[in-house]
Formats: structure tokens, sequence, C-alpha cells
């Protein structure tokens, strides 16, 4: 079980890396439609790194996995 609760967080790690990666190619329109600043998007691409996946693995293993 606590295999499989680790795979989890990577997992989720894994996936918000993904996402930040991606978040580099929107457009000022698109961010515009999320209600993003351009800081805050610079913010989440400054945590796109092997250290911020770390830290997100570790969140989510500190909190069992909710985003909170």
């Amino acid at each position: 079980m606590l295999v499989v609760s680790l795979f989890v967080c990577i997992q989720k790690g894994v996936e918000r890396f993904q996402t930040r990666k991606k978040l580099a190619s929107i457009t000022i329109q698109q961010m515009s439609d999320i209600g993003m600043t351009k800081e805050l998007k610079d913010a989440e691409l400054a945590q796109a790194t092997l250290i911020g996946f770390i830290r997100d693995v570790l969140f989510f293993i500190k909190n069992k996995g909710r985003m909170e």
C-alpha cells in the first residue's frame, strides 16, 4: 500500500511538472482567459525544475495526496 501511495504522489508530481512546462507556450489571450498574470506565469515556470518536482512530490507525500 505504501508503494502505491508513493507511486501516486510521484505521478501527481510528474503531471504538475508537465503542466508547468506546457504553460510556457500559452498566449497572452489564453493567460487572460484563465486569469493568470505574467508574474504568476513566471513564478510557475520557475518551479518547473527538478527541485520543483521533488518539492511537489514531498508536498503530496506530506499531505497524503491532497492539494490544499
